[in-house]
This record gives C-alpha cells, structure tokens and sequence, in this order.
C-alpha cells in the first residue's frame, strides 16, 4: 500500500509539472506579446495637452524570437496634414525623443493626409538614436532589444504629427495587452 501511494504521488506531481510547463508555454506565444495604446490617441494626452477632435487607435505585436515588431495605426479628424507618427521613448506626461518612424520618415511610407491606416513593420534598421532635448536616452541605433524593454515596461508613447500641431497632435502611452 505505501508503494501505491508513492507512485500516486509522484504521477500526480509529474502531471503538475507538465501543466504548469504547458501554461507557460500557452502565454509565452512563442516570443511574441501584443501591445496596444492604453487609451486611445487623443489630443488631450500630448504634452501640452491638445484640444483637437482627432482620434485614433495603435495596436502592435513584438516577436521578440524574429525580432519585429508589426503594427497598425488608425486616425482620423486631424486638424490639418498629418507630417509623420513615430514611438517615442517617454512615460506618461513627458516628452521623449523618436525611437522609430510609423509613418513619414525613416524608410516608412507617407502617412494619410488628415485620417486613414497605417501598417508596418519595425526591425533593428528602424530602431534611431533616441535623444530628448538633445541627450542620449540611453537607446541607441539598432538596439531592437532596448526598445522592446521600454515599451514593455510602459515608458514608450505612439504619436502623430500634423502641420497645426508639430510636436504631436495625438498620442496614447503603450501598454502590454492580453487580447488583440
């Protein structure tokens, strides 16, 4: 009767380990995590804030084992011609410098006049030098890896640009998220 009861035992902590691998497993998604704009891009998030009717969305998904990060980008009403949209390096309610063209620079494609979807990719090549009011950030050209870090510690925001509004006209910090 001992015996048994070992080799119950033993069964039952094996099967354990083997769900608790396979969870881990299931919410690793093989390197990849998806992110998205906590609140939406609104005017009201820029700093200083904007009183605009522009509005958008940004959802992307890191595949930290490919080492890309693919994203879309959606606005509309923006004041006048939208000029470029980047992720920047910066927590919430501070200005921080570019780290990565979305739209209108950096090899990325022109953005939409004053509304419409962006999609992309971001690599290593699209990792720039991120300075803030001209000093070093502390994320360096091609460093992919830094960059994921900042965004999934929630330190990095998405904006867009316009003519009426060249600092940014919207903007959402970037969050973890479990759904897309």
């Amino acid at each position: 009767m001992p015996r048994n009861r070992f080799t119950v035992l033993v069964g039952a902590v094996a099967a354990l380990v083997l769900v608790g691998a396979s969870l881990a497993v299931a919410n690793d998604h093989g390197g990849r995590k998806n992110v998205k704009g906590d609140s939406g891009l609104i005017g009201y998030n820029e700093v200083p804030p904007i009183s605009t009717t522009a509005k958008g969305s940004f959802k992307a998904r890191i595949d930290s084992v490919a080492k890309t990060i693919s994203y879309e980008l959606r606005y509309e009403n923006l004041s006048s011609t939208a000029l470029f949209a980047h992720i920047h390096f910066g927590q919430r309610g501070v200005n921080g410098g570019v780290s990565a063209f979305l739209c209108g620079g950096g090899g990325k494609p022109a953005c939409p006049a004053t509304g419409g979807t962006v999609t992309g990719t971001i690599t290593a090549a699209d990792v720039v030098n991120t300075v803030a009011g001209g000093v070093q950030q502390g994320i360096a050209a091609g460093e992919f890896d830094e960059l994921v870090k900042a965004i999934r510690a929630g330190r990095t925001y998405a904006n867009v640009h316009s003519t009426n509004w060249p600092g940014g006209e919207i903007r959402a910090q970037l969050a973890n998220s479990s759904h897309r």
